[in-house]
């Protein structure tokens, strides 16, 4: 009977034991792996890594260029012996906010693609704008960034303009002392700048006070490519300014007429002080295309080849008086 009793209590000892070895697993196990305490085995345990992101990358989604006309799209019409202006519009996704956008450092380059977007800028092929500062917000965290550039007339002809557009952000909410500015950049699909054919002058041509049989002084015109396309000069002429009854004369008078072969013209800037009234030729009321041609600008700072001079002389015959006038038809002709 006294052995049965100490049975019984070495078994609840036992059980004892057993359960404090649970217990001090539970309380002290965690991080202790590759052993055994009392038959369990740990050989892993799961650790959850964490970090905040206090910056994301901004994130151009779409560029798209027009012209103010905005018709047809994807085409830049230009504007003769002006500018025009185009708009370069940047979709910008920022996940920190809009206001992590930094306006200050938007820029832009509109281009030809056989040049560099970082090229020196020039009229012809390509346009900078450094401080676009413009950001219209359409969502908490999308923008509209615009940028604008006025393009010259004479800018080439091509269908692979492209504009490239750059945003950085402010940091988003990192510290200052180790903030780190992000950037993202967008190109464009090709847009087309058209060709344009212009021609400009002054609208007056003045012999000033002549006597019948006089010969005017020698008068310069002058004429200017006002386009991107090379032309050949046309000459025609008719009195007074209606061609259906000043066909047959070169001017109308208060008294009188002044018929074709008195009014005569020659081409270029080298004739300046070389020519004679016989020596030139007669204007008439046929187009007359002409050897003068003048190639689109290519020079930002200076007009070149691109203007070149008329020479006019008049000779009042006898029996006319009063003020005359006629009209002279410039025309540009686009050359091969």
């Amino acid at each position: 009977m006294k052995l049965h009793i100490k049975k019984k209590g070495l078994g609840s000892i036992m059980v004892g034991l057993l359960l404090l070895g649970v217990l001090i697993f539970v309380l002290f196990g965690v991080g202790i792996t590759g052993y055994s305490v009392f038959g369990v085995n740990i050989t892993n345990i799961s650790v959850i890594a964490k970090v905040n992101v206090t910056n994301t990358e901004p994130n151009i989604t779409s560029v798209v260029v027009d012209d103010d006309n905005g018709v047809p799209a994807n085409e830049i019409d230009l504007t003769a012996n002006g500018v025009r202006r185009v708009t370069c519009n940047a979709t910008v996704f920022d996940y920190n906010g809009v206001g992590d956008i930094n306006t200050a450092k938007i820029n832009a380059t509109f281009f030809i693609n056989s040049m560099r977007y970082d090229a020196a800028d020039d009229n012809n092929h390509h346009y900078t704008n450094s401080s676009c500062g413009v950001c219209e917000t359409l969502t908490s965290t999308t923008a509209r960034c615009t940028c604008t550039f006025g393009v010259q007339y004479y800018a080439n002809y091509s269908s692979s303009w492209l504009c490239n557009v750059s945003v950085t952000d402010h940091g988003g909410s990192q510290v200052n002392e180790r903030k780190i500015n992000l950037s993202d950049y967008g190109v464009s699909n090709p847009v087309t700048v058209t060709r344009l054919l212009a021609i400009n002058t002054t609208n007056i041509l003045d012999y000033g006070n002549l006597t019948v049989t006089e010969t005017s002084s020698e008068i310069l015109h002058n004429v200017t490519n006002a386009g991107n396309t090379g032309f050949n000069l046309s000459l025609r002429g008719y009195g007074g300014t209606n061609e259906s009854t000043g066909q047959n004369v070169t001017m109308v008078c208060d008294l009188g007429n002044i018929t074709f072969g008195n009014q005569r013209y020659a081409l270029g800037s080298d004739l300046i002080g070389t020519t004679s009234f016989n020596s030139m030729h007669v204007l008439r009321n046929l187009t007359n295309i002409t050897n003068l041609m003048l190639p689109h600008r290519i020079d930002d700072a200076v007009l070149g080849r691109d203007r070149n001079t008329t020479l006019w002389r008049l000779q009042v015959p006898l029996s006319v008086g009063g003020l005359c006038n006629g009209t002279i038809i410039f025309g540009a002709v686009e050359s091969s």
